[in-house]
């Protein structure tokens, strides 16, 4: 028991390994080739929908433009101009990163679509029909909206004609129109959707006579939003490079934009920063008018207190006023000097004893009038002396120069006294001067701070004057050079080629497809299919002994007999096969009689009573005695099997009525060596018929007559009768219908024959096409491989248990019956 429990662990353990192995390379191959024609016809199907899809989907273009930012941060040169101003107004510095967002703003895409008028539209057809072209600049015919608003979509069709004119209709916009209209080319035309005018273009050519040519002027709006989410702008890794991409219909279309982008991308910035420059502009003006006006409010402020206070200038007038201090002090002693000496004399004139003395001269009187007095008296008193000297007194001579000494003394006198006055009042005046000058040399320091003060607030006020002044000039030097902050390194360029639909890919695509298609068809079926279809399948779920495998019959047979003497059709040597590997199951075991098999299924319609007999005949033709009794006695399939009319049989011995069961053995054919015993009428209560013991005796008696006993039963499980007969069974066929046979129910089979339930317990493969599985599988064996046959027969009925009306009720049901020939038990299905 133990080495039995090993043994199946160990073909467990080896179905797992087979089971995870999966088909090899040849199989897969196999399958294809197989499969030919469906990959075939996949391929060109699909490969016609490739060429129609690459002459349907319109041509797309890339365009492509390198800019170069001015980025600080990654060694953009800086604008030295601006440099200049950085210290006053922040321009801000420019990054690359940021500038994206410029290139995909919808506000500068906007302005491109105005300015190239992307958002009109001309396209005409293809010479094959599927696809239409845009024509952009191209177009034979230009239109010219007058009244459209910017964000109106609005459109029509449109023919040349000859002689300049040209027929318009399927008009749309705000209104639908189907009117048609004739408009010469250069005329003004009010149509329904907007007033236009038509202008033919260089383009114009006999060719464009009659085709149809669709204007389409959309949304500037949309239109802005769809190129710029089409534009894909991306910075160069480690550099201030800007890479822009646009795919378009149109190339020279896509061009335009690209460039013409750049172009306002530039004049944006460059306005950007004239807006800073006027700003600034305006700013300096404002306050150079406020700062001019305070400057001038200084100036009236200096000059009124200089005015005020005598100024000149404040260091000029100390010194003045030091050296003039001075000068007043000189004076002033010169003065009192003087002053002394006039009284001197004054005094020395007025003592009478001193009145023939002489006048001193040198006193240092300034007056040069007393001085000249002094000296005529003193001259005239000396010739006195002298006539004196020289005479007496009383000299007429000499009185009358005393008399004269005498005048010119009192004139001496009074002009001395006037001339004492005289200095002193000079010598008041000189103090006061002095005084005054002291004043001002006090008042000095007061001017000076004040002066200071307000010097300084001017200083201040026409230095920022001047400044500002400059910075005008400087701002209005930049005005004039600001330049933009982009530099164009390659304008938009691209290959001629357009870059989708991309024929190539298509193709290598739909070719893809065209093998996929067919392929995962056959994968998913495969794995859909969970029914057991080949005897590999069988084996790798199963431990249980293999007892052969019986092709599919597709011909039309006589009662559903395959098998003849002298015949080597493949489904012959198949049962042949079963045969040999039957009578070797329990070749070792001793019997005192004929040996009793036992035929079942799980499935109603696996072909048990096919099976039963052809390899009862099979048997038979090896020299062996075989008997088949029809133990299904609830649907009597042998019956119909072998299109025989109602006959007395099992259930009439099983039930009592009669005990004369030989009367009831008949061959299967005419001339046939295997005998039969059919199932009679169809009981209400087979399972108790069979329990009786009867069957037993029946059994007992016919091993000593027959070498073999062949029990065609119900199917296992489904009803009880099976179960019964095993009892008496020696070996056990389970008959497994290929296609028929679900594969999660070979863990039940598997568990049947571990149970030991059924004696000797083989499994029998029915109806296997081989030409169905090698397509599908890619691997096929078996006897219409090696003999190079193609057998095999249809698909049976569903099993019926109740009473014979029924039975043939369903029958009757499946059309195929009449039509194709069967591996079942379903009457005469092979006839």
């Amino acid at each position: 028991m133990a080495n039995q429990e090993f043994e199946n662990q160990e073909q467990f353990e080896i179905r797992q390994q087979n089971q995870e192995e999966g088909p090899s390379f040849g199989d897969i191959m196999s399958v294809v080739w197989l499969n030919k024609w469906w990959f075939a016809l996949s391929v060109f199907v699909c490969l016609v929908l490739a060429v129609l899809y690459i002459w349907k989907t319109p041509k797309t273009y890339s365009r492509t433009a390198t800019v170069m930012i001015k980025d600080d941060k990654k060694g953009g040169a800086a604008n030295s101009e601006a440099a200049a101003f950085q210290d006053m107004l922040a321009f801000g510095n420019v990054s690359a990163e940021n500038e994206l967002g410029f290139f995909k703003s919808n506000r500068l895409m906007a302005q491109v679509v105005e300015k190239t008028g992307a958002d009109k539209s001309y396209t005409a057809s293809a010479a094959h029909g599927l696809r239409r072209n845009e024509l952009y600049t191209q177009s034979p015919v230009l239109v010219t909206l007058f009244d459209a608003e910017p964000n109106e979509a609005l459109g029509f069709k449109m023919k040349v004609q000859k002689g300049g004119k040209v027929e318009i209709y399927d008009m749309y916009g705000m209104v639908k129109s189907n009117k048609r209209l004739t408009v010469t080319e250069g005329d003004t035309v009010d149509a329904p959707v907007a007033k236009l005018a038509l202008h033919s273009t260089v383009f114009m050519n006999p060719e464009w006579i009659g085709k149809e040519i669709a204007f389409t002027k959309s949304s500037a709006q949309d239109v802005a939003k769809e190129f710029s989410d089409a534009l894909e702008a991306t910075i160069q890794k480690g550099s201030s490079l800007i890479t822009l991409s646009l795919k378009d219909g149109n190339a020279k279309r896509a061009e335009d934009i690209l460039n013409t982008l750049i172009t306002v991308y530039q004049q944006d910035a460059i306005n950007d920063k004239n807006q800073v420059v006027l700003n600034t502009a305006k700013f300096l003006d404002e306050h150079l008018g406020v700062i001019e006006g305070e400057l001038g409010g200084v100036d009236t402020r200096i000059e009124s207190y200089m005015r005020a206070n005598n100024l000149t200038d404040v260091s000029s007038n100390a010194s003045l006023y030091l050296q003039n201090t001075g000068t007043l002090d000189n004076q002033g002693l010169s003065a009192e000097n003087q002053l002394n000496m006039a009284e001197y004399i004054q005094i020395y004139l007025q003592d009478n004893t001193k009145t023939n003395e002489l006048i001193p001269a040198a006193t240092g009187i300034s007056d040069s009038g007393i001085q000249s007095q002094i000296n005529d008296y003193n001259a005239a008193l000396l010739r006195r002396d002298k006539l004196i000297a020289n005479s007496s007194v009383n000299n007429p001579l000499v009185q009358d120069l005393n008399n004269q000494l005498a005048s010119m003394r009192a004139t001496i006198t009074k002009a001395v006294n006037n001339q004492v006055e005289v200095l002193k009042i000079q010598v008041r005046n000189l103090n006061k001067k002095e005084r005054e000058n002291q004043s001002k040399i006090s008042s000095v320091p007061t001017q000076q701070k004040n002066v200071v003060s307000i010097e300084r607030e001017q200083k201040t006020k026409e230095e920022m004057y001047l400044y500002l002044l400059q910075k005008k000039q400087e701002n209005e030097l930049q005005y004039a050079i600001n330049e933009s902050n982009c530099r164009i390194v390659d304008p938009a360029i691209g290959q001629a080629e357009p870059v989708a639909p991309k024929k190539m890919t298509a193709v290598l695509i739909a070719l893809l497809i065209g093998l996929a298609i067919p392929a995962l068809w056959l994968y998913f079926a495969s794995l859909l299919d969970t029914t057991v279809k080949t005897k590999k399948e069988v084996k790798e779920g199963l431990t249980i002994p293999f007892l052969g495998e019986i092709p599919m019959e597709k011909r039309k047979v006589n009662k559903g007999i395959v098998v003849r003497e002298g015949s080597r059709d493949g489904i012959c040597e198949a049962f042949k096969i079963a045969r040999d590997n039957l009578e070797f199951m329990d070749a070792g075991a001793k019997k005192t009689g004929g040996k009793v098999v036992q035929l079942t299924s799980f499935n109603p319609d696996a072909g048990k009573s096919f099976i039963s007999v052809n390899m009862a005949i099979s048997i038979a033709l090896s020299g062996s005695k075989v008997i088949i009794l029809d133990l299904d006695l609830r649907k009597g399939s042998l019956r119909r099997q072998l299109g025989i009319q109602h006959r007395h049989g099992l259930s009439e011995y099983l039930s009592g009525k009669t005990d004369d069961f030989a009367s009831m053995i008949h061959p299967i054919a005419e001339g046939s060596p295997v005998d039969m015993l059919l199932a009679g009428a169809l009981p209400p209560n087979p399972a108790e018929l069979l329990k009786n013991g009867r069957l037993e005796e029946l059994l007992n008696y016919l091993k000593s007559r027959y070498d073999f006993i062949i029990l065609d039963n119900p199917p296992y499980g489904t009803v009880v009768d099976a179960a019964i007969c095993a009892r008496y069974a020696d070996q056990t066929v389970f008959v497994i219908r290929s296609g028929a046979f679900d594969k999660r129910q070979l863990p039940d089979l598997q568990e049947l024959y571990d149970s030991g339930k059924l004696k000797n317990m083989s499994v029998l493969l029915n109806a296997i096409d081989y030409s169905k599985i090698v397509k599908k599988y890619g691997y096929g064996y078996g006897y219409g491989h090696r003999y190079g046959y193609r057998y095999g027969y249809g698909y049976g009925y569903g099993y019926g248990y109740g009473n014979e009306e029924n039975g043939r009720r369903r029958h009757s049901k499946n059309s195929k019956a009449d039509s194709e020939p069967d591996n079942t038990d379903n009457g005469t299905v092979q006839s």
